[in-house]
């Protein structure tokens, strides 16, 4: 069993406090970044996802000092590059690298485990599947022109407002037919760039937009990459304009049966610690399980976050923290004491309706 946990973050506590404060209410500009008021734990990473990475270290700490003795391994995996991003045009480095390239390094050097827990902030909650992300550059180039002599009706930055309209005209259609288990796949226009701000006496010669389109279980990135070929088609045939795609993330998606091992050991030790039944949820949202499942690891996401309605950035409960280091100990003891034999069963990754 490998209990797997990214180590780095999102963003540092040394970035701009203007961005910071987007993100969260509770971050710090100044040390000690981290810090407890009563039940709570507060500061970059708590949530996403050091407190399970805490959790797992106390968890086989308990088991070593109870004297437990296990049939199986238990791995304690923290990786880096986790986080959803990736190196792009001027972008380069390693602060830019993400989505699973550590994990990847770990599973395709020796680092297997028959089963994996990523204690993602899932409010407790076992996630089983989880969309896929495809990251999509739309390019328009054209001609440097002075001011003096240039007119709106060619300015990059006003054509690229048109396809901007189409995806948002079409992503509704997308996402009622993308649909996973009642869960729509979410579109987010990144980020977008055209022309000089320090030479405003230029029309743009070139206008970029980058997005983001999640993708359920059993479709492929090649389906959204259609789907995105399909909206500048229209728009070019409509308004004359004609831009380039280019697709520079195809992170896949992640799902596993409800019918293994180690589901059924977390059903049973989450019953024994909270007295209630493992609910499921599904997100939109990427993590390393994708990586690890399509190198034969049956890998689940099951972690704490905030309290009942507090799911803050930043934020971590300690007694879901407590409850949850509890489980994964329980969770430990039980997979890691049957005969593998029994346990490993057949798994297929299933694209395709």
């Amino acid at each position: 069993l490998m209990f797997n946990g990214h180590l780095d973050t999102s963003f540092s506590p040394t970035d701009d406090p203007e961005v910071l404060r987007a993100i969260s209410p509770v971050y710090r500009f100044e040390p000690p970044w981290g810090y407890r008021e009563g039940d709570w734990v507060y500061g970059m990473g708590a949530f996403n996802m050091k407190g399970a990475l805490a959790a797992y270290v106390t968890a086989v700490e308990a088991i070593l000092d109870a004297g437990v003795e296990l049939k199986g391994d238990i791995m304690i995996a923290g990786v880096v590059g986790e986080i959803e991003k990736s190196q792009v045009d001027q972008y380069r480095g390693p602060q830019y690298r993400g989505y699973g390239y550590g994990t990847a390094y770990l599973v395709t050097h020796g680092g297997l485990t028959d089963f994996a827990i990523l204690g993602e902030p899932t409010g407790l909650r076992l996630m089983l599947a989880h969309f896929g992300s495809v990251w999509a550059k739309i390019s328009l180039k054209g001609a440097l022109v002075h001011t003096a002599h240039a007119g709106l009706e060619g300015n990059l930055i006003l054509q690229m407002y048109k396809i901007v309209k189409a995806i948002e005209e079409w992503a509704p259609d997308y996402q009622a037919r993308f649909q996973y288990m009642g869960v729509k796949p979410n579109v987010n226009i990144g980020a977008i760039e055209g022309g000089w701000p320090w030479r405003c006496s230029r029309t743009p010669w070139f206008c970029n937009l980058y997005i983001d389109v999640r993708y359920p279980p059993r479709k492929s990135a090649l389906d959204v990459k259609e789907e995105l070929e399909n909206v500048l088609r229209k728009v070019e045939r409509e308004h004359g304009i004609k831009a380039d795609l280019e697709i520079y993330v195809s992170d896949a998606w992640a799902e596993v049966p409800e019918d293994n091992a180690l589901v059924e050991a977390l059903d049973r030790a989450h019953l024994k610690v909270f007295n209630e039944p493992l609910q499921r949820v599904v997100f939109s949202w990427s993590s390393d399980a994708n990586v690890l499942i399509r190198n034969g690891v049956i890998a689940v996401n099951y972690g704490p976050s905030g309290g009942p309605g507090r799911e803050t950035r930043g934020t971590l409960y300690i007694p879901a923290l407590y409850g949850c280091t509890k489980v994964y100990a329980l969770t430990a003891i039980d997979v890691c004491n049957r005969d593998r034999k029994e346990v490993r069963r057949r798994f297929q990754v299933i694209y395709g309706e």
